[in-house]
Formats: C-alpha cells, sequence, structure tokens
C-alpha cells in the first residue's frame, strides 16, 4: 500500500520538473488531464511518459502521444495495469517512486563536489541532447570534480526533484554518485527545502535508500509494441 500523502507529494514534484523540462522547448507539452499527467517532448521523445491514474483516463492519455511510437504509460495499481495490457501495450520495466525527508540530511561537506556546472556536463554524461537541459528554470547542477558523476535538482515548491543521476561506467564502484548525491540533498537542506523526490529503478534502489530515500509506490511501465 503506497502511502498516499508522500506519494502525492512526489507526483507534485514528478509533473513540477516535467514542466520545468518543457519550459524552454516550443515542441513540449505537459497536459493535466482528468485521470492522467502526460509530457510530451517532441525533439526529446525519451521523456513521452504518462501517469495513468484510473484505467477510463487511457484514451485521453494515449491521444496526447498521437503520431509517435515513442512513449510510456505508467500504472501504478494492477487494475490499471491490466486496462493498458489490454489495449495493447507490452509491460516495460518497473521503477520505485522516492522521497526523502531532508531534515535526516546531515549539513554539507567539503567534499569537492561541484555545483552549477554546465548543463552540457550532465548531458554529456547521460548522453542525452544538451538543448533538453539548456534554459531550464532553476536548474541545479551538480557534479563530481573530476566530471565522472552528476545529477541535477529541479526545485517544485519546497520539494527538489533528483533527475539526471549518473556516473561513467569506468568510474562506477568508488561511491562517487554517493558523495554527489549526498551534497546535493545537503546543499537543498541548507537553502530550506523540506524534500527530494525521485523515481529509482531497482538496481539504484539501494543508494537512494542508503541516502534516507523510503519507497513511496511503485510504478509499472508499459510501452508500444513494436
Amino acid at each position: 500500500m503506497r502511502d498516499t500523502l508522500s506519494f502525492e507529494r512526489y507526483l507534485t514534484s514528478l509533473v513540477g520538473s516535467w514542466q520545468a523540462l518543457a519550459a524552454p522547448h516550443d515542441d513540449a507539452e505537459v497536459v493535466l488531464g482528468d485521470g492522467f499527467m502526460a509530457a510530451r517532448f517532441g525533439g526529446h521523445p525519451v521523456l513521452n511518459n504518462a501517469v495513468l491514474l484510473r484505467p477510463d483516463a487511457l484514451p485521453a492519455a494515449l491521444a496526447v502521444f498521437a503520431g509517435t511510437v515513442q512513449y510510456a504509460i505508467w500504472s501504478a495499481d494492477e487494475v490499471t495495469g491490466a486496462a493498458v495490457q489490454a489495449a495493447g501495450l507490452r509491460r516495460d520495466m518497473t521503477t520505485v517512486p522516492m522521497c526523502c525527508d531532508l531534515r535526516i540530511v546531515p549539513r554539507p561537506e567539503d567534499d569537492g563536489v561541484l555545483e552549477g556546472v554546465a548543463p552540457e556536463v550532465i548531458a554529456e554524461l547521460t548522453e542525452v541532447d544538451p538543448a533538453l537541459l539548456r534554459g531550464v528554470p532553476g536548474l541545479w547542477t551538480f557534479a563530481s570534480k573530476g566530471f565522472e558523476s552528476g545529477l541535477v535538482l529541479i526545485p517544485v515548491d519546497t520539494d527538489v526533484n533528483v533527475s539526471f543521476v549518473t556516473t561513467r561506467e569506468t568510474a562506477r564502484r568508488r561511491g562517487l554518485a554517493t558523495t554527489v548525491l549526498r551534497h546535493a540533498l545537503a546543499g537543498a537542506r541548507a537553502r530550506g527545502f523540506v524534500t527530494a523526490s525521485l523515481q529509482s529503478t531497482a538496481m539504484a534502489q539501494r543508494l537512494y535508500a542508503q541516502a534516507g530515500f523510503v519507497p513511496v509506490g511503485r510504478w509499472q511501465e508499459w510501452v508500444p509494441t513494436r
């Protein structure tokens, strides 16, 4: 059973981050529909996603992606997931919404983490088009001193959405992502933010749990059948 209050806070942060990422792009839109929320990025289809809160909202959510073949529908319960599957979409990855109370995060340390790095640095690390991150309002970037690991925070009210967390393959298993994440969370706490939210893969869930994040739900992602 998901924690409704924490899940709702996460959901608000998620949609707010979509809106921030869409803001600089004329071909991007975020649709807040009846029973669903969707983001469509014409030039960056990797971010074409819809949160489906009720099964009957599926036709309207799918209509947002008319004319494109790259998108994902996310369901949070079995009934909604069954409706998506019945519509012909195939099961893809499972991800975990997580939240962190920043009051438990230690104060910032002198750990060599760089703040305010160019968005292009994060784009190169995550292998996305640099144009995706340029001009995003409030974007707060962090990287290890050797630029091997990085992430971004997107402020949404008193929450910060943690996104684009990555480490170069050759620099993994050295604790760099943990150091950058802890520094970013401490910085957010110091600026008065109350919580942090993110979406984790199964592989990364332990990393986030060690930094104070707790699961508040579960997404099953569905994609078009090829």
